[in-house]
């Protein structure tokens, strides 16, 4: 049914919704530099009384996105009395970011690895942290800025960064509690991860999450002695990161290898836990902190995931926690990274027909029936990333934000990245040129072109659809003093393997993410 209460047409016209749009869109800006906010005055009506602005991007590791993010963040800041900003990565890896921001004296490097899910390597997120660091520098600050991740750990790969805070919290408040611990769980987090799932029996993962959630219970028990002997604050992120170690185990668990099925599985744990992280944050925080949250569309969208219609965290926390506090923006544009117009019958395509380049749009303003609210309560392809997702906009939304064009955020490797570029014969290039086939979450397939030309490397992953591995354009990759090669512009890492058998590919991204492929056939130049 639409909002309506009636059911919408078969196919209805984009023609009404544009015209109503193009009276109510807001035209913006993203500039390099924040050097003013006169154009962000029209955010106060927007946001109202809700404390909970929730900011998504249609892709990962785009400029536009991470820039708006950080703008709106750093405007509320100054004008609205906000402090805290959440990010969509590693909560547990993330305490070392948040004690940063606070003051704590840690080298950029280990923050820059803390930020995980691909995260912390991009200059515009860095300069967030830096700049809420410095704002907390100054004593004259009316109120202290906080740095929160809500996702999990070890990109739900692996939970060791989970045991190693938990077991190193037991150490100090317990020790019968951490030889327990480390009994259950020092070899499992080595054994036992997203990658070895299939090897793991059904009685090995329940004896795991079972001894998981029995540390979560005696953490809870003792919260008097351990509260005394460390910390309100210790006491709590050991708490977090024993639900989250539970966690990890659950989503590792129930995960089939199958895509179709498997990826709902993961992705209804994961983002239950998200929705579990933000509320402890806020609790953390007060009730009447005002917070920006940032992730990609697909985790706050108010609507099921993809076609396998999994959980989303924004769906889950409003439908647990209410509405009445968040609001949910998300973000579109009319080109994909690689410039592709949207499909014809997507969403994508109608936004782009309302006028400005880049625009702010309410949509619980639109009419609740006729025409433009018939349109919104239709569900339609989506772009997410390089590919569609079935999305209803009026569902999915509270409000959205267009840039017409999108561009790769500015890369800013940490020290334990980076490797100088060393000469390799053109001979040796060439053999290496063809089309490899890399499997990555799930076991997608990831298809990336490599090959020789004008004396140097490049790749082309233009007939990729995930975005998030290696760049899906024609771009120059260099040859390392490490043996490995490098993007200029891409934090992933990539290695070609030669021996008798085809050339053999991995591709490792921050935070220890690795993905194998192999040559397929030739390269085939778009």
């Amino acid at each position: 049914m639409g909002k309506s209460g009636r059911p919408p047409e078969q196919n209805p016209s984009s023609d009404a919704f544009v015209e109503w749009a193009r009276e109510q869109a807001v035209a913006l800006s993203i500039p390099r530099h924040d050097d003013g906010y006169d154009d962000l005055g029209f955010i106060p009506a927007v946001i109202g009384a809700k404390r909970i602005v929730a900011v998504g991007e249609s892709a990962h590791y785009l400029h536009e996105w991470n820039r708006w993010r950080a703008r709106l963040f750093k405007y509320l800041v100054l004008e609205h009395g906000f402090s805290t900003f959440v990010l969509e990565s590693a909560l547990v890896e993330g305490r070392r970011v948040h004690d940063y921001v606070a003051g704590a004296d840690y080298d950029w490097d280990s923050i820059a690895l803390a930020i995980n899910n691909v995260w912390g390597v991009w200059t515009e997120i860095n300069e967030l942290v830096r700049w809420m660091r410095e704002w907390n520098a100054n004593p004259d600050r009316p109120r202290k800025l906080r740095f929160y991740g809500m996702d999990g750990t070890g990109n739900w790969a692996h939970a060791r960064h989970a045991y190693g805070a938990v077991h190193g919290f037991a150490c100090r408040v317990d020790q019968a509690l951490a030889d327990d611990i480390a009994r259950d769980f020092e070899q499992a987090v080595e054994e036992v991860t997203f990658t070895t799932r299939e090897q793991v029996t059904a009685s090995r993962f329940r004896d795991l999450i079972g001894a998981a959630s029995h540390v979560v219970s005696r953490i809870e028990q003792a919260r008097g002695a351990y509260t005394t002997a460390t910390s309100h604050d210790d006491y709590d992120w050991a708490l977090r990161c024993a639900q989250i170690l539970r966690d990890v185990f659950l989503a590792i668990a129930q995960t089939e290898v199958d895509f179709e099925v498997g990826f709902r599985q993961f992705w209804n744990v994961r983002d239950v836990s998200m929705a579990e992280s933000l509320r402890w944050i806020r609790e953390r925080e007060g009730q009447d902190v005002g917070m920006v949250v940032g992730a990609h569309n697909t985790h706050l969208q108010r609507y099921p995931v993809r076609p396998q219609k999994a959980i989303s965290m924004g769906s889950y926390f409003s439908d647990r926690f209410g509405r009445e506090d968040i609001l949910l923006i998300g973000s579109a544009s009319e080109r994909s990274l690689k410039g592709e117009p949207p499909r014809p019958d997507s969403n994508q395509a109608a936004y782009a027909d309302i006028g400005p380049d880049c625009f702010f749009l309410d949509l619980r303003e639109a009419p609740t029936s006729g025409p433009v609210a018939d349109w919104l309560a239709l569900e339609r392809p989506d772009r997410s990333n390089l590919r569609y997702q079935p999305v209803c906009a009026g569902n999915a939304w509270d409000c959205l934000i267009f840039h017409r064009t999108l561009s790769l955020a500015e890369v800013e490797l940490p020290g334990y990245l980076q490797s100088p570029p060393a000469e390799h014969s053109a001979d040796a290039l060439k053999r290496l040129s063809g089309r490899y086939v890399i499997y990555g979450f799930l076991a997608a397939i990831n298809t990336l072109d490599v090959f020789f030309e004008d004396g140097a490397l490049y790749t082309d992953g233009q007939d990729d659809t995930s975005g998030e591995v290696f760049p899906p354009f024609k771009t120059p990759i260099h040859f390392c003093r490490d043996g490995r090669f490098r993007w200029s512009i891409w934090p992933s890492i990539l290695e070609f393997h030669q021996g008798e058998g085809p050339v053999t590919v991995s591709v490792s991204t921050p935070g220890g993410a690795l993905y194998h492929g192999e040559r397929v056939g030739d390269a085939v130049r778009n």
